[in-house]
């Protein structure tokens, strides 16, 4: 055991108070209440001396409000109030509203410098990457999207962000296990993963998997191997591929389906958006369309529950859980 040193504690205590510690202004706190009501109740103050009334008392004064309901009566109570009371009492309260606000003040710079921590979050929506002209848009869309989820993008760029739309991690890499945790991942309900490349991206979707085993993972990639190869190792994520050749080729034999394809991926847009929600009931493919279209939704296709594959099947059958893929204005409960 490390034997005491008298000199090591006065040093430690000097800092404490040199740098306004918590503990140090609550214990000049206490110090100054018991020498100031000592004080009061030595000059015969008795209606400030019960307890609540001595508190409100010194909160006002400390305050400077003073609403004068309670003050000191005797000569000897308003010296004591004037010359020591109020000098002390003011000066702690203003030392602490300093130190609350400073400590506010650096919270927001290192969250607007990237340096949060977003551990505590659950059920919100965490961007993988940033892209200056697709990641704007893509929170535009969520933001648009109407679900109410809290948005975290990480990135590797110095990014200034003041908007109220989403916060912002700085990374030295988008793969590193504590930088993913401080962002949120480990307990986000969804993770958008689009890195400056498809090896960045393979590698921060391996990543982030490795730490979110429930939430929904989407990423985008370029190229069809890469994105067999991540299929081929984590099924459970949904990769996005850049437009094909069958969209090029559909535009051309089908003109404007282009258009409408990017409409229904689209929530910004006036029409219709394509949605997805989830069968309480079964029955048939005919009976779920006939519910949907009775509240405002046309059914396109559905997926069977822990499936990725959508299937048009207007003679199947849904069962309870299923996916429902339809198109709507808005968004329509399950």
């Amino acid at each position: 055991m490390k034997p005491f040193s008298l000199g090591a504690y006065l040093r430690r205590l000097y800092l404490a108070a040199s740098e306004l510690h918590r503990g140090v202004l609550l214990a000049l706190l206490v110090l100054h209440m018991t020498i100031s009501w000592e004080l009061l109740s030595f000059a015969g103050e008795t209606d400030l001396l019960r307890p609540s009334a001595y508190l409100y008392w010194y909160a006002t004064t400390a305050s400077t409000v003073g609403y004068g309901d309670l003050s000191p009566k005797s000569d000897a109570g308003r010296v004591v109030t004037a010359l020591f009371v109020m000098p002390g009492a003011i000066a702690l309260f203003t030392v602490s509203i300093a130190r609350a606000f400073a400590g506010v003040s650096a919270r927001w710079r290192r969250r607007r410098l990237g340096l949060g921590d977003y551990k505590a979050m659950r059920g919100h929506i965490v961007l993988v990457g940033y892209d200056p002209d697709r990641t704007p848009r893509m929170i535009a869309e969520i933001v648009a999207d109407g679900q109410g989820h809290e948005l975290v993008l990480v990135a590797t760029q110095e990014l200034a962000v003041d908007a109220a739309t989403h916060r912002f991690v700085r990374v030295p890499s988008l793969t590193a296990p504590a930088d993913l945790r401080r962002a949120g991942v480990a307990t986000a309900e969804r993770v958008i993963v689009y890195g400056p490349s498809d090896p960045d991206t393979l590698a921060a979707t391996l990543a982030v998997t490795a730490l979110n085993e429930t939430g929904h993972v989407v990423c985008f990639l370029r190229d069809a191997d890469t994105a067999g190869l991540l299929a081929a190792h984590c099924p459970q994520v949904e990769v996005v591929l850049t437009p094909t050749v069958e969209l090029v080729v559909k535009a051309l034999s089908d003109p404007g389906s282009s258009r409408l394809i990017a409409q229904l991926a689209s929530h910004t847009d006036d029409g219709g958006t394509l949605y997805a929600t989830t069968a309480r009931t079964a029955g048939s493919f005919d009976e779920a369309a006939r519910d949907l279209r009775a509240r405002g939704g046309i059914l396109v296709a559905s997926c069977g529950a822990g499936q990725n594959s959508p299937v048009f099947d207007p003679d199947g059958q849904v069962a309870a859980g299923d996916r429902l893929f339809y198109i709507a204005r808005t968004r329509i409960a399950a």
